[in-house]
């Protein structure tokens, strides 16, 4: 159980930084340009989870040119097959397709050491090692960095959507946006595992403050108030799923 659940939290982590931490603005045009902008994203999302999977199997590169063609597969249809973002579908797409994505890591985990969905109630239980801990919080903190911006522009796209305004285009995400939001969302999961969760809402009114002084608030309330919502509901479930996991000791060996 140990080796399959080491092995699934790697292809899980590979894949949060690699394709929502490590993938910039540029890249998304890029995939849409043609394959080697999309060749380059599947070879960072399987590298970086070649380096974290490194030798935890005695095959375990065979199982990275599976993911990197699974991965291929997947991202090709949404990259050239399902292109139409009108009336909001940009965000179911992208939750079919982050499902796929799950799946290919599942089967790829189950097939190679016999891993299920059962051996995740290990995280929970005060016996579970430092490192499989570590991998849990790292997950949940690419989620809170990486993938919050990227369903702030889709839920905003959508509910837009929903008003009559539709924006065809890839939305690109604001750096700015992208910095304040990954800081405010951190805090506020950090702040509800320290067992502080009424103070959460706090945390994002400094954004808040920036959007209205910038006068988002007068032009577009409706993707302001989305954005914080979603901001702050993606932060407040990863702190649920992540809270009864115990911390990881960081600075001790597992």
């Amino acid at each position: 159980m140990d080796l399959a659940l080491s092995f699934f939290l790697r292809l899980m982590l590979g894949h949060m930084i690699g394709d929502f931490v490590l993938q910039p603005y540029w890249l998304v045009l890029a995939k849409r340009k043609g394959w080697p902008g999309l060749i380059i994203h599947v070879g960072i999302v399987t590298f970086i989870t070649a380096i974290l999977a490194w030798n935890t199997l005695p095959i375990w590169w065979v199982w990275m040119i599976v993911l990197f063609l699974g991965h291929l597969f997947i991202d090709q249809f949404r990259t050239f097959v399902f292109t139409d973002n009108s009336k909001g579908k940009g965000l179911l797409l992208l939750i079919l397709d982050q499902i796929a994505h799950l799946i290919l890591i599942i089967l790829i985990a189950w097939a190679a050491t016999g891993w299920t969905p059962a051996d995740l109630q290990l995280l929970w239980t005060p016996t579970a090692l430092n490192q499989y801990r570590l991998m849990a919080y790292l997950i949940g903190l690419a989620t809170v960095i990486g993938v919050a911006p990227v369903l702030e522009a889709e839920v905003s796209v959508a509910v837009l959507a929903t008003q009559g305004t539709e924006i065809k285009q890839t939305v690109a995400i604001n750096t700015l946006d992208r910095v304040l939001g990954g800081l405010e969302r951190t805090i506020a999961t950090l702040l509800l595992l320290l067992g502080y969760g009424l103070f959460t809402p706090l945390v994002f009114l400094p954004r808040l403050a920036l959007m209205i002084y910038q006068g988002q608030a007068m032009t577009n309330r409706t993707t302001m108030i989305t954005k914080v919502v979603t901001s702050f509901a993606t932060a407040i479930i990863v702190g649920l799923v992540l809270y009864n996991i115990p911390m990881p000791l960081i600075f001790l060996s597992s």
